[in-house]
């Protein structure tokens, strides 16, 4: 009896990423570039905000990149595990995003970096 070739599984088409969170490359290694804002020892991390109950990240998601601050890989992890630390994220935010605005002159950079504080100065003064 002969047999059937086997038919290869069809692959779904990929959808499009309905991600339109901020990504920049160029943005990231500035932010690498800096001290760590924790301990101020050399970065090596692009640590992006969690646990602020903003909506920007969770399970499987990043927030956008203008979101990002630089860590060394000690702080990283603290910031991940230790609260105390989280609650600073806005400070250190902040920080980076105006170092960024003092660095670059173009957009789209300039654009997602000025939301950026104007969303953290939102959700600063919503608790105050």
């Amino acid at each position: 009896m002969a047999r059937k070739p086997m038919q290869k599984a069809r692959r779904k088409p990929q959808k499009a990423s309905s991600d339109t969170r901020w990504r920049s490359p160029a943005y990231l290694a500035f932010v690498r570039s800096l001290p760590c804002c924790a301990c101020g020892g050399r970065a090596t991390d692009a640590h992006h905000v969690i646990g602020l109950h903003w909506g920007l990240s969770g399970m499987g998601t990043t927030a956008p990149d203008s979101f990002a601050m630089p860590a060394c890989r000690e702080c990283h992890r603290d910031i991940h595990t230790r609260p105390g630390m989280q609650a600073r994220q806005p400070w250190w935010l902040t920080d980076t995003i105006n170092r960024g605005l003092d660095h670059f002159t173009d957009e789209p950079i300039v654009g997602a970096l000025a939301d950026a504080l104007e969303f953290i100065a939102a959700r600063e003064n919503a608790h105050d």
